[in-house]
């Protein structure tokens, strides 16, 4: 923990110049129980018994802001570990710590900020670009973000720019880090009355070995770059709120090949009385047959989204690099939320198919993929304690069997969660 310290050390000697700083935290233990989560569970359950685990994810979060010099500078330190994964008097811990973000933010006058270095970025319902934060590690971005904001007209904007590499060098070198090598976004955002309107560019550009052939070398590679484009509407009128959303990719994919993909959702919510709110809504993902033959890759990454929110908290589709990803997906679902004081719950079924043509020895197969079933509650036991848990069930398909390269149709494959997040305000200091 000398990061720690020394992080610490710094802004102690900010607090005698600042206008205001802040010290926080997060302690967030899970709990998991896993019996078929993210693959179907085998005719011979010898062969992959369940499995139960607890992690935890411990952050420092610190606030600089000086409003007098237009500046704020954030950083968050955290260690995410499972418990047991060290000896009890370990020397040293296996990588579990790190800088999770550390940026600075300058005023360029009322409108305009730039901000630089490891920070979160989340837009919209973070379908395309998320913090992932269901994931204990999370997800930061190395990046500059220029951002514009009017609030009288409540229109907002911003660019980001990234560039990857592993280290300092003379010469090109090979950037083999599972991730992008260059990133440009922009991100438009307008609110209306009852309407909240944005459109999203990313140009996402990822390092591939141009001839497969020859030995990998700096000079075998380059860079392949996809476009994601689309937008995204919110309407709320009175009780009512229709959603949706529509992204198409093209370009080229990490493999060089051309890119033509779609992805469209759209959701309707129904707030019956104070406590309880109906939802039905539906993805359509697509993904490419098995017997295409124009040579192009038509399924739709989400890349950088927080994919635990969609398809299901059991995690079958999108995460991970599931082998279902490439088919794409049709999910329909419809949704139960109460929420009463301090106490929510939410009930979500989800019926799975396949968008794209699946093939088994030239027999095509059925669509049909499955159904999930999703519980989930919590419990808010103060202003910074919060009680969360779940339960998922999913039964599968003989087709869900075969994308996932085995499992048994007929067995019931469960998953259930429980976690405390607990985000202590250690102090702040206001000059």
């Amino acid at each position: 923990m000398r990061y720690a310290f020394c992080l610490i050390s710094c802004f102690s000697f900010l607090i005698t110049k600042s206008q205001d700083f802040s010290l926080g935290g997060e302690f967030k233990p899970r709990f998991e129980f896993r019996n078929g989560y993210g693959r179907l569970r085998p005719s011979n359950d010898s062969l992959d018994l369940p499995a139960s685990f607890i992690t935890q994810r411990s952050r420092l979060n610190f606030n600089y802001n000086d409003a007098k010099q237009k500046l704020k500078l954030g950083a968050v330190l955290q260690d995410v570990r499972n418990w047991g994964s060290t000896e009890q008097q370990n020397i040293s811990d296996k990588n579990t710590f790190d800088v999770h973000e550390f940026w600075i933010e300058l005023g360029i006058n009322r409108k305009w900020n730039f901000k630089a270095g490891r920070q979160e970025l989340n837009y919209d319902n973070a379908r395309i670009v998320g913090n992932s934060d269901w994931a204990q590690q999370a997800r930061s971005f190395d990046a500059a973000l220029l951002k514009y904001m009017d609030l009288r007209r409540q229109f907002q904007a911003q660019l980001v720019f990234g560039l990857n590499s592993k280290s300092e060098v003379l010469s090109r070198e090979i950037y083999d880090v599972n991730n992008y090598k260059i990133l440009q976004l922009i991100w438009l955002n307008k609110k209306f009355k009852n309407l909240n309107t944005s459109f999203l560019f990313l140009n996402n550009g990822l390092e591939y070995t141009v001839n497969k052939d020859l030995p990998i070398s700096a000079a075998n590679r380059s860079v392949s770059y996809s476009q994601t484009i689309g937008g995204r509407i919110e309407f709320t009128q009175s009780k009512w709120e229709l959603n949706s959303e529509g992204y198409f990719q093209g370009g080229h994919d990490a493999s060089y090949k051309k890119l033509n993909a779609r992805d469209a959702a759209m959701d309707l919510k129904w707030k019956v009385s104070t406590t309880i709110t109906l939802v039905a809504g539906g993805e359509i993902l697509s993904g490419t047959a098995m017997n295409e033959t124009d040579g192009k890759n038509h399924s739709f990454t989400p890349l950088y989204g927080t994919n635990h929110k969609f398809n299901g908290t059991m995690d079958y589709f999108f995460v991970g690099g599931r082998l279902t990803n490439k088919t794409g997906l049709n999910d329909y679902y419809t949704s139960v939320r109460y929420k009463n004081g301090k106490f929510n719950i939410d009930l979500t079924p989800h019926m799975f198919y396949s968008m794209a043509p699946i093939f088994n020895q030239g027999h095509q197969l059925d669509s049909f993929l499955g159904v999930e079933t999703d519980l989930a509650a919590g419990y808010r036991i103060s202003e910074i304690i919060l009680l969360q848990g779940g339960i998922s069930a999913l039964k599968g398909t003989s087709t869900l069997g075969f994308l996932n390269a085995g499992g048994d149709k007929n067995k019931l494959n469960t998953w259930f969660w429980t976690q405390l997040v607990v985000k202590p305000r250690f102090f702040s200091f206001v000059k």
